[in-house]
């Protein structure tokens, strides 16, 4: 956890801590009627964030060495998340069947990798890095099958297409921190720019969310539906008109 931070450093900090309330609190006040089940996983999503940060601050405040397997368990629960948020998102496609399959192999691969008796107390990044990788690939994916099929400018203007957004730019600029965190943590030097990092990223992530709920829903007429002129590769997906 954060130990002797100058500054500046905590304010970005206890900002980045806080700044989770953003998203839930324009999600109240814009969405709360909203039925979508998109943006209820993502709702879930934001009070997971909220109370992990809270049982990371409480555990570095008794001094209680456990905020490893926090980090380990917000990992695979985030990916559980988004890999549900996608699968509502997705229409029917062989995309869409193989979100059950990648989130298996990886939730496997996080247990063996993260809950081993030698790497209970240690940030595991390889397997942050590989979350990363794959939320990234699928968010492009998303995107792909959008602007190939997209008539008009809607798209930009959903709240599905933002919190898409979100992820891939709090995840590409998180990956390369996470790759390096491994077995770098425990110097002090570069726990601090990581706090920096990390906390900065988690900011933009938070303001980002806070955009989504802003933005319209995608009516029924424009959700993705299959486009057949495009044959039957994967990006073959347009809106409706």
């Amino acid at each position: 956890m954060v130990i002797n931070l100058p500054a500046i450093l905590k304010i970005i900090f206890y900002t980045s801590a806080f700044s989770i309330l953003l998203p839930l609190v324009f999600f109240l006040l814009f969405k709360r009627n909203n039925k979508e089940k998109t943006l209820r996983v993502i709702l879930f999503y934001i009070l997971y964030s909220i109370v992990n940060e809270a049982a990371g601050y409480v555990f570095y405040k008794i001094h209680f060495d456990i905020p490893f397997i926090l980090f380990a368990c917000f990992t695979v629960v985030e990916f559980s998340l988004f890999c549900l948020f996608y699968y509502y998102l997705l229409p029917v496609s062989t995309a869409k069947k193989a979100i059950r399959p990648i989130w298996i192999c990886f939730f496997v691969f996080a247990l063996i990798m993260d809950f081993r008796e030698t790497n209970m107390f240690d940030f595991d990044s390889f397997t942050s890095g590989v979350e990363a990788i794959v939320i990234i690939l699928m968010c492009i994916y998303y995107l792909v099958m959008q602007i190939k099929g997209s008539t008009d400018l809607l798209v930009y203007s959903t709240t599905s297409f933002w919190i898409i957004i979100t992820f891939l730019i709090y995840l590409s600029g998180s990956f390369f921190l996470y790759i390096m965190a491994g077995p770098m943590f425990h110097n002090p030097t570069f726990q601090k720019q990581y706090d920096y990092i990390n906390s900065v990223f988690n900011i933009l992530k938070n303001i980002l969310l806070s955009i989504a709920m802003l933005m319209k829903s995608t009516p029924v007429k424009n959700q993705p539906g299959k486009n057949d002129d495009w044959g039957k590769d994967v990006f073959s997906y347009k809106l409706k008109n």
